[in-house]
């Protein structure tokens, strides 16, 4: 678990799955990621059992459950290892009635301070829709330098990168 001013980090559990289908039923929020609206609960619980789940397993990494102190579900946050291309992507998506209060920036934060700190990474990716100017100040809040735009079929108009290296990382932690 992680820990943050205001937020606790903790890997998801099979009981997050009605929270995940509701984050995943708002077009609002599935603007920014190239997804579909979840079609029902069973959707929700294969992305826990068939992508979640297995990153904490495997690489002791994945996709957080946020929630505020008082226990408040507010979406995740987290690293995920893309063994295709051996790299480590930074992601969050919070329910939209949560966007524009700073939690993003926190969770990430919390997020890079665990990848770089306590797995060792040495570079971390993120990326985001080149429109989704929210997402991006975040990424640049976090000190991640711009690295380039991707064509990619599930994102349409491509998505931009940002990364951020250990060594980076260390000089700005306290930013």
């Amino acid at each position: 678990m992680l820990e943050t001013k205001r937020l606790l980090l903790r890997p998801m559990k099979t009981e997050d799955v009605h929270h995940l289908f509701e984050l995943n039923q708002d077009p609002a929020v599935l603007q920014w990621t190239g997804d579909q609206v979840s079609l029902n609960i069973a959707d929700a619980q294969r992305i826990l059992s068939d992508h979640v789940f297995p990153q904490f397993q495997q690489h002791k990494m994945g996709r957080f459950a946020v929630l505020t102190k008082d226990g408040e579900w507010l979406g995740w946050c987290g690293l995920k290892y893309f063994p295709d291309s051996h790299e480590v992507d930074l992601g969050y998506r919070f329910m939209k009635k949560y966007w524009g209060h700073g939690y993003a920036t926190e969770a990430a934060q919390a997020c890079l301070e665990y990848g770089f700190e306590v797995l060792k990474l040495k570079k971390i990716i993120a990326r985001a829709m080149p429109q989704n100017l929210q997402s991006i100040k975040v990424l640049q809040k976090l000190k991640m330098n711009y690295a380039g735009l991707k064509n990619d079929a599930h994102y349409p108009g491509g998505y931009v990168i940002y990364e951020i290296t250990d060594e980076e990382y260390s000089k700005c932690k306290n930013f």
